[in-house]
């Protein structure tokens, strides 16, 4: 509270958007229905062949089995998404590479869901500014690492390296799933979107979380337009199709607009 205080006094111009942005979130968040939101996720799981309700009931059955994920980041919509495509018995899902380890919970998921695969999650070196400084990690670094390494330990099927993602340009393996959850801004996403292009196989999918479409705002990590923007250039170009899905369907983080966040569904063309 102090800080924002302090942040506010700094940057006095920006009091009048806040409280109007505030006013605007209280308003909508009053008048936001759910259910409205949840039936187009449904009718979007629906048109992509993916049985949302099948895979809820599978995830709460592996959460009810494995207390500790519980406790991980579970509260997204992408882990719905990652459990439906392990219904569909028409995917063939072995190999998979995640992009943005953070705390391991997804690598963790991934090994649970999909019985017979092998995951590869990459990460920034730790020594590496950009990993220290972001996600709240800049003074409790090691006792963050500490953590997710013992996550990586739960699955002998889950394969870490530290390395930056732009490296992937030197890579030939095919993958059949890639999640893309490393920095979300110019120009890394952009190049995570064209190294999976490269990397994923006939028929699999590329999932990009955190995907805004009508951000005001826009930083390195967190919050761009980078993404949406990269996928309509190739979309445009015939080089891929794609879906957007709600990341989240509260109230608090999908009643405004321009802090509605998405989930991308990325095939390649068939042409």
């Amino acid at each position: 509270m102090i800080k924002r205080i302090l942040n506010n006094i700094k940057k006095p111009h920006k009091i009048p958007y806040k409280l109007v942005s505030k006013i605007k979130f209280i308003i909508n968040k009053k008048k936001y229905n759910k259910e409205f939101y949840e039936n187009q996720q449904n009718q979007i799981f629906d048109k992509l062949n993916f049985d949302r309700n099948l895979g809820l009931k599978k995830l709460n059955k592996i959460r009810e089995k494995h207390s500790f994920l519980n406790v991980l980041n579970m509260g997204s919509e992408h882990q719905v998404l990652f459990s439906s495509l392990s219904c569909n018995s028409k995917l063939d899902i072995n190999e998979i590479l995640e992009i943005g380890t953070y705390d391991a919970s997804n690598a963790l998921l991934f090994s649970l869901l999909f019985e017979n695969s092998n995951i590869e999650t990459i990460d920034l070196e730790s020594n590496q500014d950009d990993f220290k400084n972001f996600y709240e990690r800049k003074n409790s670094t090691n006792r963050f690492i500490e953590i997710r390494n013992q996550n990586l330990l739960r699955s002998s099927k889950i394969n870490f390296r530290e390395i930056n993602s732009i490296n992937l340009i030197n890579y030939k393996k095919k993958y059949d799933l890639i999640w893309i959850d490393g920095a979300h801004g110019y120009p890394v996403v952009c190049m995570d979107i064209l190294n999976s292009i490269k990397l994923i196989r006939t028929g699999g999918y590329i999932i990009c979380d955190d995907i805004y479409v009508n951000s005001i705002n826009s930083d390195k990590m967190y919050r761009s337009n980078a993404g949406n923007e990269t996928l309509n250039e190739l979309k445009k170009e015939g080089i891929i199709n794609f879906d957007l899905i709600f990341k989240r369907l509260d109230a608090e983080n999908n009643c405004l607009e321009e802090n509605r966040k998405f989930i991308a569904i990325v095939s390649l063309t068939t042409s």
